[in-house]
């Protein structure tokens, strides 16, 4: 029972995971930029729904269509001022020179988010946080089941938005070949923009669970952006599809690590599991094929 209630609690971290990942590998798999800042949105997701809630009091689950919207416009101001002039370089300088230029921001956005709301943590505490109910022993909380409700929400969405429209079919089609791409008449710079906007929003969305079951600081992205770059290397690089799976892969055994070994050897293990993906599936875990955009 205790090793069921341990899967159980890791699949819901690892939705969360997967949820925390899914922007980074988006923007990496299309755009071919490392957004080392991905956990600095995280963070400022997670602190733009904490202010609703304590200025407007707005439930976070309620608010964040509106968190959504604000990490929207960021990430296309973002793209516009930071990534945009990085596009007419090789696949090589943009990795190297994303990498500083994402790196200069987490300096800038966590000093400043420290200046403006101090380093104390973060967090939301609802009616409803806390509680829960069992089901044959197995405890089961409100919240951890809403957030991997919405965080399956999200990636099925994000899913059929890349199959099934003809803007997600155009996103698909820049990350196998972006000049063949554009010579089918793909505008790249746009369809780039909205990428990287719709990447800084997932980050956001998973602020919002973060900062309702754990709590945000100003420094607190860093660890974030290791979970992610742990869950898109289980995943392969570049390969969408497998990252909500590689997230519940390194939740759950996260989550059964700490019970055999305990839980303050949580991170060892997923350093562990990164570096024997590395070893023996460079490729990524759950990618098909070597070239392009994996499914």
């Amino acid at each position: 029972m205790i090793v069921t209630q341990a899967i159980i609690s890791g699949l819901i971290i690892g939705a969360l995971y997967g949820l925390a990942a899914i922007g980074l590998g988006l923007v990496f798999g299309v755009m071919k930029y490392l957004n080392i800042a991905h956990g600095s949105f995280i963070m400022l997701g997670g602190y733009a729904s904490y202010w609703l809630f304590a200025l407007l009091h707005l439930d976070p689950f309620i608010s964040l269509p509106l968190v959504m919207l604000i990490m929207f416009i960021m990430g296309l101001i973002f793209y516009r001022i930071l990534l945009a002039p990085l596009s007419k370089f090789s696949e090589d300088l943009k990795v190297n020179n994303s990498l500083l230029i994402t790196f200069g921001l987490i300096m800038v956005v966590d000093n400043s988010a420290t200046l403006l709301w101090t380093s104390w943590p973060k967090s939301i505490t609802t009616l409803y946080s806390g509680a829960a109910f069992n089901i044959f022993g197995i405890r089961l909380t409100y919240i951890g089941l809403g957030g991997m409700g919405l965080a399956i929400v999200i990636i099925l969405a994000l899913h059929l938005f890349l199959t099934k429209t003809y803007f997600g079919k155009a996103i698909t089609a820049i990350a196998q070949d972006w000049e063949a791409a554009s010579l089918m008449g793909i505008n790249i710079d746009y369809t780039y923009l909205i990428s990287c906007a719709l990447a800084i929003t997932l980050a956001g969305v998973a602020g919002v669970l973060i900062v309702l079951c754990y709590s945000v600081t100003p420094s607190g992205g860093f660890s974030w952006l290791m979970i992610a770059f742990i869950v898109v290397t289980l995943a392969g690089m570049g390969n969408l599809y497998g990252i909500f799976a590689a997230g519940l892969l390194l939740g759950v055994s996260q989550a059964v690590g700490s019970l055999l070994i305990g839980s303050s050897y949580q991170g060892v293990i997923g350093f562990a599991i990164l570096l024997l993906t590395v070893l023996f599936r460079p490729d990524g875990i759950f990618t098909r094929k070597r070239k392009g955009y994996a499914r």
